[in-house]
């Protein structure tokens, strides 16, 4: 089923070609579900081999497509339904494990990382892809797997300058007794730090194609900012749970984000004085090695 965000909606009710156009866009991304989700599948074999787990146990999975505006930030309705499977599960099980993995702070956690596999997914930059797909250890023996894939329509005279994303989102927990037992601790701040990262890599793919015309500089500007406000909260929870240190990454020279926003702030240097807003933000992230 697609959920339309209500801005989208709007727009739909009051014309018959963009209902036709949303339609077409939302088909666009069910088309290829079969495909993507033999993909996804196959992806989840192999992380989980990689992690030595062979007692995998299905608890949970879906998919879900989220129809918006591009510069639009918030898949939390995924990951309350993530957060409401695991409670049904918890409510029959007597572990520590689930009370960690629907905890407050974990389920909060859990929301940004949807939120940064799907802008990963939304961006046009290659740079991005990498991240568009995830897995990560919720607690001791429960690990989720999120997986996004996007099309885009820009059509200004019928939905203004700002694209319209299409998203699918599929994901998928895994329960393993083997895991559990071999996992002592479980610390939300590995989420949060990954994250972290993501956001600043999600950044400095939008800033790459902000340089390369594939989007404008409100769309940049709009989702930059909720990205940054994203990275402040995550921060601040790092923070207070005494893990500043660790949101640093160790690098000899210049990182691949760093490198990716020194190019793309080139050419934005001389695409003329609109793009001076960004151009300001993103001199002061490099001199404060916000990308290290």
């Amino acid at each position: 089923m697609a959920c339309r965000t209500p801005s989208v909606e709007r727009v739909a009710d009051k014309s018959v070609n963009a209902q036709k156009q949303l339609d077409k866009l939302t088909e666009s991304v069910k088309s290829q579900r079969d495909t993507l989700l033999d993909e996804f599948d196959g992806k989840v074999g192999e992380n989980l081999k990689r992690a030595r787990v062979s007692d995998g146990t299905i608890l949970g999975s879906n998919d879900y497509i989220k129809v918006e505006y591009s510069y639009e930030f918030s898949l939390d309705k995924i990951a309350s339904v993530i957060k409401d499977t695991l409670k049904a599960i918890a409510a029959n099980k007597d572990s520590k494990s689930f009370q960690d993995a629907f905890s407050d702070e974990a389920v909060e956690s859990y929301t940004d990382l949807v939120n940064s596999v799907s802008e990963a997914a939304k961006s046009k930059s290659t740079a991005a892809a990498s991240i568009s797909f995830s897995m990560n250890r919720l607690a001791p023996g429960v690990f989720a797997f999120l997986s996004a894939t996007s099309a885009s329509l820009l059509e200004e005279e019928t939905f203004g300058n700002e694209s319209i994303t299409s998203t699918i989102i599929f994901y998928q927990l895994i329960y393993s007794i083997d895991d559990l037992k071999n996992q002592q601790s479980f610390d939300e701040a590995a989420i949060d730090i990954q994250n972290l990262m993501n956001m600043k890599r999600v950044q400095a793919a939008l800033t790459d194609s902000l340089a390369d015309g594939s989007i404008t500089i409100d769309d940049w500007m709009a989702r930059d900012e909720k990205l940054n406000a994203a990275v402040e909260r995550l921060r601040a929870r790092l923070d207070s749970r005494g893990f500043a240190d660790r949101t640093q990454v160790a690098s000899r020279g210049m990182s691949e984000n760093q490198r990716l926003v020194t190019a793309a702030l080139e050419r934005l240097n001389k695409m003329g004085e609109v793009y001076y807003p960004a151009v300001s933000i993103l001199e002061s992230r490099l001199e404060l090695s916000y990308f290290n």
